[in-house]
């Protein structure tokens, strides 16, 4: 894909991506900890069920981010690519615009729950008592990303509907099935190491 904006991308999303990764890896851990120490040993981690519900918070969030930057969310186009190309140039600028607009207004909201958290001095309602504003601090985070990558993809589009409806298209159409197939191609020769 030679979208300028997913070459800067991808990189960040893929980073994120990793970390979350890790943190997935160190709560199963945690787990695997908790139940073994609970049959055998008499002993509880206290609070692992908590660190679960954060981490599917902080994962969706820049999941979804991470999605939106290789072009994975689902698009229903049984109809759009039977369309003229203006047309479909108007529904993908309009899906990009209103994937930004829930973007953004689920980031401010995001906030708005950090900053109470935050005045309130929240805490989780476990024995560890985790002051909330660090998990949801790194939710936020994740929701930023989401929105910020949504906002550069829409001005990207809607800068293409004025000039360039053809590449709007290509870069923000829903995927070929060629292109699907040609990703996880060169998804296996990566994997594989053998050259493109």
């Amino acid at each position: 894909m030679d979208n300028p904006i997913t070459r800067v991308i991808q990189p960040v999303a893929r980073l994120a991506a990793i970390l979350c990764g890790y943190g997935i890896l160190l709560l199963a851990v945690a787990i695997g900890v908790e139940v073994i120490g609970r049959k055998w040993f008499a002993f509880s981690l206290q609070g692992v069920d908590d660190f679960g519900g954060f981490a599917l918070a902080i994962t969706a969030a820049i999941g979804a981010s991470y999605t939106l930057a290789h072009r994975g969310h689902t698009r229903i186009d049984v109809f759009l690519l039977r369309m003229p190309a203006f047309w479909q140039a108007v529904l993908n600028v309009a899906a990009m615009v209103t994937f930004a607009v829930f973007a953004v207004f689920a980031f401010f909201q995001a906030v708005s729950v950090w900053r109470e958290s935050q005045l309130f001095m929240s805490v989780a309602d476990s024995p560890l008592q985790t002051p909330l504003i660090y998990p949801q601090g790194a939710w936020v985070f994740g929701q930023f990303l989401l929105a910020i990558f949504a906002l550069a993809f829409a001005v990207h589009a809607l800068l293409l509907f004025a000039g360039d409806r053809k590449r709007l298209n290509r870069f923000y159409g829903p995927a070929t099935v060629d292109e699907e197939v040609e990703a996880e191609l060169e998804a296996r020769r990566a994997r594989e190491g053998t050259p493109s």
